[in-house]
């Protein structure tokens, strides 16, 4: 299944929940509740928001990027402050925060799923202006996590 740039349905209906056997690694079930729970909340696909936490931390709760983001959605401490999540560390608190984000760029850029990405990486403002290879970095992300997707979807 191939995923179209500008087709991108944030929640399709055949996945209701997240298959947690399309990742590299396991989604630790603890992970797997908390992302249904936030993509039922924000209406997002739970396998996209899987895909990027895999990108993002490998389901790590803990790690810190060398550029300051933090825990399982490697939130920016400005964009969670922004978002209402006190404590990146805390799973829940920064998938919901990862979540609510992803759901406001995808909401954002009509549903373009090379858009909604590469933001969520390189920022909304520099996509707006240059689009999805408005970086190296954004534009590795983008085919990262949409590889990921698509063996998740594939998997189901």
């Amino acid at each position: 299944m191939s995923i179209a740039a500008s087709s991108f349905a944030a929640a399709p209906t055949r996945q209701n929940t997240l298959s947690v056997s399309g990742f590299p690694m396991p989604v630790p079930q603890y992970l797997a509740a908390v992302i249904n729970d936030a993509a039922k909340t924000y209406h997002v696909d739970p396998n996209l928001i899987a895909a990027m936490a895999f990108r993002e931390s490998r389901f790590d709760a803990s790690a810190v990027s060398s550029r300051g983001a933090q825990g399982v959605m490697q939130l920016m401490p400005k964009t969670a402050r922004a978002l209402g999540v006190e404590n990146s560390f805390d799973a829940r608190q920064n998938i919901f925060g990862g979540t609510k984000y992803l759901k406001s760029l995808l909401d954002r850029f009509h549903g373009d799923i090379d858009n909604t990405l590469a933001a969520y990486n390189a920022g909304p403002e520099l996509v707006a202006k240059v689009g999805p290879t408005a970086t190296e970095e954004a534009t590795a992300y983008v085919a990262a996590v949409k590889s990921y997707y698509e063996t998740a979807l594939r998997a189901l």
